[in-house]
């Protein structure tokens, strides 16, 4: 598949990314800016950052903006700095959650994430590099930590007498050795341990991915075995957050937006809420409970982002684990999502496994992954097309399909070459049917899908 996907740029580092691509995309995105603007640049531990930034850094200059080198540091700390100095763009060399032999690209010109016609610009320009005839510019350092933390702590004030016992798992990426300082600047009377709390370019030979239940294993076990009021994960570079309630168990994307929720109240009467397409049926109810108007969006952080700025909602959330707000200009921060989390709990007195147990129950599957190729793709979102003819259909990206008893969705995937499948439905029995049903109208792709889901439901 491209390194060029529809909101970022992500590749092997070894077969498809190189420092001078890099330099190209410098020198491209540079010149969208007008010269002498600040341009705010970062990146995360991987091994390979460090020569890819400066590359990057490298077509900054050559395009003539003013480049601020933040180095290695979280994303949300990145874009805070873009928003706190004015900047007219930020840049970031990070893949996020994938592996460590993976690295990527992301950027915001003028506080906009890309389209996936911007991401064409790019590859085209790096094919056929731009001409250049500004005068080059030297790049300049900026500590950026004061600023946030006395920003996070002048937003959370009214919690500085907040007691809880939280265990941070920053995954060995971007908020090792710094999460659990900061959290304690922002809460000093609650106590805060940590796993896997030094930055690690391999990551501990683990995927940083926070979303994933078996990567909160271990966060779960220090939890119930510190008897601690609540565990929070971060994936690679920082901006996604999970949790784990005081049994030591995880909580599901829809557990943890649904939570969320309930932090802002009557905060969201009259106003949007962006949600991904992906999500329980049960979180824009919920958000509709609370007097908000759900906007459903395509999964992805770019389009769900550009809905939070278009319709200048306060809160947004991807179900693998972003969560957006409106104060933000629509943009996603793990660490001021578990800040929130944290302030809510210990001002209403409530544990999260008490939250836990008011949300409503929810039967759906995960995300099933079924490889195929892009042709056979096409072929197979037709089928279920012609298949389910007879039922509500909506195609915001693939292809969902409502029906008395639940919903199925079927989309391609942008990360790899596969079809990925979800599933709702009002009980178990109902959701069995539902995947039964879908199957025996695929062939030998619902064969794939059947196994899938018996995995995932922990059946084999």
């Amino acid at each position: 598949m491209s390194i060029y996907k529809p909101c970022d740029i992500r590749g092997n580092v070894t077969g498809e990314l190189t420092i001078h691509l890099y330099r190209r995309w410098g020198i491209a995105l540079g010149l969208q800016v007008p010269p002498g603007e600040k341009f705010i640049v970062g990146g995360d531990v991987r091994e390979s950052t460090p020569a890819f930034l400066a590359s990057l850094v490298d077509g900054l200059c050559e395009a003539g903006v003013s480049v601020v080198n933040l180095g290695r540091l979280p994303t949300p700390m990145i874009y805070h700095a873009r928003r706190r100095i004015h900047a007219a763009a930020a840049a970031i060399v990070t893949a996020s959650h994938n592996p460590a032999d993976i690295n990527g690209l992301k950027w915001t010109i003028g506080g906009k994430p890309p389209t996936p016609a911007d991401v064409a610009a790019l590859e085209e320009a790096a094919q056929s590099p731009p001409c250049c005839d500004r005068e080059p510019t030297e790049a300049r350092r900026l500590d950026v930590t004061f600023d946030y933390v006395a920003w996070l702590q002048e937003t959370f004030v009214d919690s500085l007498s907040a007691r809880c016992h939280v265990v941070l798992d920053p995954l060995y990426g971007c908020w090792s050795a710094k999460a659990r300082r900061y959290l304690h600047a922002i809460f000093p009377q609650c106590f805060f341990t940590a796993l896997h709390d030094e930055p690690d370019k391999q990551f501990g030979g683990r995927l940083p991915d926070c979303s994933r239940r078996e990567n909160l294993l271990e966060l779960g076990e220090a939890v119930y075995r510190e008897r601690a009021d609540l565990g929070i994960a971060f994936d690679g570079d920082g901006d996604r957050v999970a949790l784990v309630d005081g049994n030591g168990d995880a909580l599901t994307g829809e557990e943890t937006t649904w939570a969320l929720l309930q932090t802002y109240g009557q905060e969201l009467q009259g106003k949007p809420f962006v949600y991904d397409q992906k999500f329980s049926d049960r979180i824009p109810e919920t958000a509709r409970r609370l007097g908000a108007e759900p906007l459903v969006e395509r999964s992805g952080h770019a389009f769900i982002r550009t809905r939070m700025q278009e319709s200048e909602a306060p809160f947004g959330a991807e179900v693998s684990g972003h969560y957006f707000f409106g104060e933000l200009g629509g943009g996603d921060d793990g660490l001021l999502a578990a800040c929130r989390m944290i302030a809510f709990l210990t001002g209403t007195g409530q544990t999260l496994l008490d939250l836990r147990r008011e949300c409503p129950e929810i039967f759906m599957t995960p995300d099933l992954r079924v490889p195929l190729d892009v042709a056979a793709q096409q072929e197979t979102i037709e089928r279920v097309r012609a298949a389910w003819s007879d039922y509500p259909q909506k195609t915001l990206d693939g292809i969902r399909i409502d029906t008395p008893a639940g919903w199925g969705l079927i989309r391609p995937s942008v990360t790899e070459p596969a079809l990925t499948f979800r599933f709702e439905s009002v009980d178990w029995l109902g959701l069995e049917d539902l995947v039964d049903r879908f199957c025996d109208t695929l062939g030998e792709v619902g064969d794939r899908l059947r196994t899938s889901y018996e995995i995932a439901m922990g059946r084999e």
